[in-house]
Order: structure tokens, then C-alpha cells, then sequence
């Protein structure tokens, strides 16, 4: 084998330190950026970094009442719990938008055991989220850890357990999917005879079972709970709105000048290389942290003027279509700048904590415009609510109404749209009236 030399191009993306930085920071909610600026200060001994004692009330808010619905959701007490663990984690992998929002969705969707109570794509279709695979947000949701959550039942998270585990056992997983009642009953000879195996065997594949999880967020729980911090605060005030953001939760920020220029004078050439380094790193640092408030401002001020009549009112029906394409261009800013600016953010509202995401809403093409999902839902509540009780309304009438309304759209999507408000078919109404 003879040696030989080949030279070739190659082109490569690399992303510059400020850069980087700055993304880093963009990126941040207040916990997370307040976490990473003393890690910064521990690296850095050009850095001051002093936390700032500041606490607000938020209860003087909530005076208007409590308003919940399927998407934008309180947290109870204001409280991280396991599905804030999982939407850090997810926003960590790499997913088209579509299925990234679905995957949002479903996890904004367990129940405090981690598991799901409805089918995806019922709890998509509810939220309006029709162009979403469901198949495919469930598989991401429950490839996140702890293995197990996403599960619809405790078989199928047992399984998703035994499936990403040394504990993997085909047998096992055959004893929970077909023969549970044998399992309950722990008749192993009956086991054995139905698989045609022997007992020690099945004996082997319970034991693997019996070390399962049934309730495996409960290790993500243990903790002491943590308090989610408002990024951003949109409050009524004299009949009008006002934004703010909740920046006085952050620590300040500063580079020690007088330490620098101490420490240049009496330095040798690589000390002197060595500060400037640091120093060019807390620059970097401290124009990310400028540049994060000035866009998370502009992107707040931006999303209150699109919802302003939900912000007033507090009705859902009110929120309007917005996407970050739409912010983007507004703001004139990448697509991806304003993923980042919304990622793990929450807003403070006069009806309670709200993620940031949440006041982005998918569009329905109508013939007076593009309407949001929620007024359409709206629209036919409000239709069947005034129906004529003897002759129920069809879809096919529903959707020819809405059509003289101006907010036309096919009838399969009045279909998904009656099924998500939790109102019955034509014949169900009609049983139910008499």
C-alpha cells in the first residue's frame, strides 16, 4: 500500500466567540441568564456579577380573575415542574417548527403523572394545530427523559421503559401488551404454557418488570420546587397597557476597570494577553446582555400591540394570528433571532403566567382575512349555542354559515374545530336536546 498526499477543500461554518455569546444569552430566560452570569464571574476575574434584592407582588394583578385555557396555561404556584424540565430539553434537539410547536403542545398536556389522557392528534386538533404529524410530536415527546413520559397508559410506559433500558426484554414487553391479566394475577404457569417458555424465564421477565418506574417524572420531582421568574410583564393600567421587563430579577453586571488597568501595569506579555482576553469576553458578554433586552423589549412591545384585545379582555377568541415569520420581518431580524428570544419565556399578564410562545397562533385562511383557530371555535360555539333545537345544525351548514360570515373554510376543518370545543355530531345534539 503505497502513501499518498491529497489536498482538498472543505468550507465550514464557525460561528464567532461574540457571536456565540450573544446567541448564548438571546436564548436565556432571567433564571437561566442569571445562572450563567455567575458562572461567567467564576471564570472571569475581570467580571463583577452582584445580585440585586428585588422582589414583586404580582398578586395586585390578578384582580380581573383567573383566566385558563387549553394553550395558554398558570402554572400552579408559579411553580418549574417536570414539564418545564421537558421543554428545556426539548428545545434542545433539532425539529422543524411544526413539530416542535406539537411537541410544545403535548407536553404543556400530561397530567401530573407525566402521561397523556387523550390521544395527540385529538389534543393538536383541540388546539388547532391541524398541519402537525401527531405520531411523529408523540415519538419525539417520549424519547425525552425520564423514559416513560409521554406514555398514554402504565403498560405503554412501562414499556418505553424496557425499551431504553439494559432492562430491555422482549418477553417482558409481550407480558404487558398481551397477557396483563396473567401478570395482575401473577399465574406464571399460565404464562409459561401461553408463551411457551418456562416459568424461570417468566420469573426472570418479572423481576425486570417489577424494577420498572410507574411514575418515573417523580424523579425529576424530588427537588425542592423552583419559582418561574416572569421575563417580561404586560399589565392594564389607566385603560391602556403597559410593557415591561422584569429585568430587576437579573443581577448587575460591570467589568472591574480598576482591577484591569492595575493588573496591566505590573504584568508580564502573557499575563497581559490573558486580560485582554478576559476583558474582550466580558465586553462580549455585556453587549449579549444589552442586545438580549433590547430585542426581548422590542419583541414584547411587538406581540402586546398584535394582542392587545386579549390583554384587555382576557377572552381567547381575541387573540390574533402571529407568527414568528411575522415578528421577524417586523422587527427586522432572522427568523431564528426571534425562536431564541421566545424560547423558555414567560409573561406575566393580569390572568396569569403565560409562556411567550403562547401568543403565537397559527393562522386560518378565511375570506375576510386569516383569522386565529380560537375565533373560529368562537364562531361555531356560538352558532350551536343559538341552533334550532328540533333541527340541529350539520357540519356542512356550519361551515356554509361561517362561509356567510366571511370566515369560509372547508367542512372536515369545522368538523375538527366542533370535535375540539367538546360539542357533539348533529345526532349526538339532537339525543341530547330531547
Amino acid at each position: 500500500m503505497g502513501l499518498a498526499l491529497v489536498q482538498s477543500q472543505s468550507l465550514k461554518l464557525k460561528m464567532a466567540p461574540a457571536l456565540y455569546q450573544s446567541v448564548t444569552v438571546l436564548q436565556c430566560n432571567n433564571e437561566e441568564l442569571s445562572r450563567l452570569l455567575h458562572e461567567k464571574a467564576m471564570e472571569n476575574p475581570l467580571l463583577r456579577v452582584e445580585d440585586r434584592d428585588y422582589h414583586r407582588d404580582y398578586s395586585s394583578m390578578r384582580g380581573e380573575g383567573k383566566y385558563t385555557s387549553d394553550v395558554i396555561e398558570e402554572t400552579a404556584a408559579d411553580m418549574v415542574d417536570f414539564r418545564e424540565l421537558l421543554h428545556r430539553d426539548l428545545h434542545q434537539t433539532r425539529l422543524d417548527r411544526i413539530c416542535l410547536e406539537a411537541a410544545d403542545l403535548l407536553i404543556d398536556s400530561l397530567n401530573d403523572n407525566g402521561f397523556l389522557d387523550e390521544e395527540p392528534n385529538t389534543i393538536l386538533d383541540r388546539l388547532g394545530k391541524l398541519e402537525a404529524d401527531p405520531d411523529q410530536a408523540l415519538a419525539v415527546v417520549q424519547s425525552l427523559e425520564p423514559a416513560g413520559v409521554g406514555a398514554r397508559s402504565l403498560i405503554e410506559c412501562l414499556c418505553l421503559q424496557l425499551q431504553r433500558s439494559e432492562l430491555r426484554c422482549p418477553l417482558a414487553e409481550t407480558i404487558l401488551t398481551d397477557y396483563r391479566d396473567c401478570f395482575m394475577t401473577g399465574d406464571w404457569a399460565e404464562l409459561a404454557s401461553s408463551l411457551g417458555t418456562n416459568e424461570d424465564e417468566i420469573n426472570e421477565a418479572v423481576a425486570r418488570i417489577r424494577k420498572l418506574n410507574p411514575n418515573p417524572v417523580a424523579t425529576i420531582q424530588d427537588e425542592p420546587p423552583q419559582y418561574i421568574v416572569p421575563d417580561v410583564v404586560i399589565s392594564k393600567k389607566d385603560g391602556g397597557l403597559v410593557c415591561e421587563l422584569e429585568d430587576q430579577y437579573l443581577p448587575t453586571i460591570s467589568v472591574n476597570m480598576d482591577d484591569y488597568e492595575r493588573y496591566m501595569k505590573a504584568a508580564d506579555r502573557e499575563t497581559k494577553r490573558y486580560l485582554r482576553e478576559k476583558f474582550e469576553e466580558a465586553d462580549w458578554l455585556l453587549s449579549g446582555v444589552s442586545r438580549r433586552k433590547q430585542t426581548l423589549m422590542k419583541l414584547a412591545q411587538m406581540v402586546m400591540k398584535r394582542q392587545e384585545a386579549y390583554f384587555l379582555t382576557g377572552n381567547r377568541e381575541h387573540l390574533c394570528p402571529l407568527t414568528m415569520k411575522q415578528a421577524a420581518d417586523q422587527l427586522d431580524v432572522h427568523e431564528s433571532t426571534i425562536s431564541r428570544a421566545v424560547a423558555g419565556k414567560y409573561v406575566q399578564t393580569n390572568y396569569g403566567l403565560s409562556p411567550l410562545k403562547a401568543f403565537f397562533i397559527r393562522a386560518v385562511r378565511a375570506k375576510q382575512g386569516t383569522l386565529s383557530a380560537f375565533r373560529i371555535q368562537f364562531e361555531i360555539k356560538q352558532l350551536v349555542e343559538n341552533e334550532d333545537r328540533r333541527k340541529p345544525l350539520s357540519d356542512q351548514m356550519l361551515a356554509q354559515l361561517l362561509a356567510q360570515a366571511g370566515m369560509g373554510c372547508s367542512r372536515r376543518v369545522v368538523t375538527k374545530y366542533r370535535q375540539a370545543c367538546g360539542i357533539g355530531s348533529t345526532i349526538e345534539r339532537r339525543a341530547a336536546y330531547n
